[in-house]
C-alpha cells in the first residue's frame, strides 16, 4: 500500500533544573511516610553503572516540573551537598496511588548525551480530519508512542502529525513517517491514526403489521 504524505513536526527535549535531597529513608513504611510527613517525594536514579542514588524533592517543585512537559524532557539533576556536577536523567518510571493519583515514586535513568537510546516518544495529532468534520466519520488513534533509537541529547519529547487532510477510510501508518524521521524502529505497518467510515442504523418494519380494527372484530366471519 502507498504511503500519504503527512505533515510531521519533532519537537525537541527541553532540560529542566531540578535539585534534590539525598533520601536516607528506605523501606516502605518510612518512605510511604515522607509526602504526608515531610512534603517531599522520594525517588532514585541509576544506571551506567553507577551505584544508583535515592532522593527526595519537594512535592510542589518536582510535580511542577512533571506538569510542566517534564515527563519528556532531560533533567539537570543536582543533589544538594555533593560537589559533582549536575546528571543528565530522563523519566523512566512514575508511580501513583491508585485511589488519589498522586504520585508517589519517580524513577530517572542516567543519559550520556553521546550514547544511544531507545525510549518511547508520544505521538501527537494536529487538528481536524476533513473526514470527521465533514465526512460524519470517526477518528480514532490506535498508536500513542513511537519507539525510536537516536542519541540521548538528540533525543525528541513528541513527535506532531497533521491530520486535518485525513478523509474517510484514510489512515496514517508508521511507514508514512519514516521518510521524515528514520529513527523511528516502530513495525512500519503498524497503524497510527484513522478516520472511520460513519456507522449507518437502518430502521426496519415488523415483519408483519399490526392487525386493523376490522381483522379485530372478526372480519370475513359469516353473518347469521
Amino acid at each position: 500500500m502507498a504511503s500519504i504524505s503527512v505533515q510531521l513536526e519533532i519537537f525537541k527535549r527541553e532540560e529542566i533544573a531540578l535539585q534534590v535531597q539525598p533520601r536516607d529513608e528506605k523501606g516502605k513504611g518510612p518512605v510511604g511516610r515522607l509526602r504526608r510527613l515531610t512534603g517531599m517525594l522520594p525517588g532514585v536514579i541509576y544506571g551506567h553503572t553507577q551505584d544508583p542514588c535515592c532522593f527526595k524533592a519537594e512535592v510542589r517543585v518536582l510535580e511542577r516540573a512533571l506538569g510542566q512537559g517534564g515527563q519528556n524532557a532531560i533533567f539537570l539533576v543536582e543533589v544538594v551537598g555533593r560537589a559533582q556536577a549536575p546528571e543528565r536523567a530522563v523519566v523512566r518510571e512514575i508511580q501513583y496511588h491508585k485511589v488519589r493519583g498522586d504520585i508517589m515514586h519517580v524513577d530517572l535513568l542516567r543519559i550520556d548525551p553521546e550514547e544511544k537510546l531507545r525510549l518511547n516518544v508520544p505521538i501527537v495529532t494536529k487538528g481536524i480530519p476533513v473526514g470527521v468534520r465533514t465526512g460524519g466519520g470517526a477518528l480514532q488513534q490506535t498508536l500513542t508512542l513511537a519507539e525510536m533509537e537516536c542519541l540521548a541529547s538528540e533525543l525528541p519529547s513528541r513527535l506532531e502529525i497533521d491530520i486535518t487532510d485525513l478523509e474517510v477510510g484514510q489512515s496514517i501508518h508508521v511507514r508514512d513517517l519514516l521518510g521524515q524521521e528514520a529513527r523511528i524502529i516502530t513495525d512500519p505497518g503498524v497503524t497510527i491514526v484513522s478516520v472511520l467510515a460513519p456507522r449507518i442504523v437502518v430502521a426496519t418494519t415488523a415483519e408483519t403489521a399490526e392487525p386493523t380494527a376490522e381483522a379485530q372484530t372478526g372480519e370475513g366471519e359469516s353473518k347469521n
